[in-house]
């Protein structure tokens, strides 16, 4: 008889949690001062979140640094053209011009209905009236509206993009026959509300990780058997 896929999960995350476990929340406000990017800690996450997107924690640490350094505020960042903007992110970023068009029309979006770049109110909607609002802004992927809700708002969802799918896929999680909305439904139904934020921190520290070791051409090490790595343990 086939494994479950929650206990697939499961037997997975302890690995995990044996190397990753002790290291810290990915949120953006965990990482760093969130007023570098925005007064609002929402939209702090949103666009933090829009720099992790198909990337990774360091990339995006590193973008942000850049926008800090080159950029006034959000306001002059959503005036650039994708180009520009470009030129501005580090070199070499994961689908950078791809990235820059749409995190400039996310936060043009938002101005337009806002008069603001703020995400305050979200706070007084319920979870279907955040999802009715993102879902209405072109050029927002589900990771960056799931990982708002799951860390900005502390509701459960859990963040999944392409990247993470097919990291994932190797180790029997994900299915990569499925599109993105899919796939982000399917994670939301396998991993319980209760596990989704630790689940997602020790997924996104674990993946960092394969990325750093395949850019440096060193095979990643492999995730410890959870049986063998408990002996001596009280």
């Amino acid at each position: 008889m086939s494994t479950p896929e929650p206990d697939i999960m499961d037997a997975f995350m302890q690995t995990l949690e044996q190397s990753f476990g002790h290291l810290g929340a990915v949120g953006c406000c965990d990482l760093m001062d969130h007023r570098v990017l925005s007064p609002d800690p929402l939209i702090s996450e949103l666009v933090f979140s829009m720099l992790v997107w198909e990337s990774s924690i360091e990339h995006a640490l590193r973008a942000v640094d850049c926008i800090e350094d080159h950029l006034i505020d959000l306001n002059e960042l959503r005036v650039c053209t994708p180009e520009e903007l470009v030129a501005v992110f580090p070199s070499r970023y994961p689908r950078s011009l791809e990235r820059c068009r749409r995190l400039i029309r996310i936060l043009n979006t938002i101005f337009e209905r806002e008069n603001c770049l703020s995400l305050a109110h979200l706070r007084e909607m319920n979870k279907r009236e955040v999802l009715q609002y993102f879902g209405a802004i072109d050029g927002l992927p589900p990771f960056a509206i799931s990982r708002v809700i799951l860390l900005g708002l502390g509701w459960h969802a859990f963040p999944i993009d392409d990247y993470l799918t097919k990291m994932l896929a190797q180790h029997g999680i994900t299915d990569t026959s499925l599109d993105i909305h899919q796939q982000t439904l399917r994670m939301e139904r396998l991993v319980r509300a209760s596990d989704a934020l630790r689940y997602y921190t020790l997924i996104e520290h674990w993946a960092s990780k394969q990325r750093v070791s395949k850019a440096s051409g060193a095979p990643p090490p492999p995730a410890r058997n959870a049986k063998t790595t408990t002996k001596g343990s009280p």
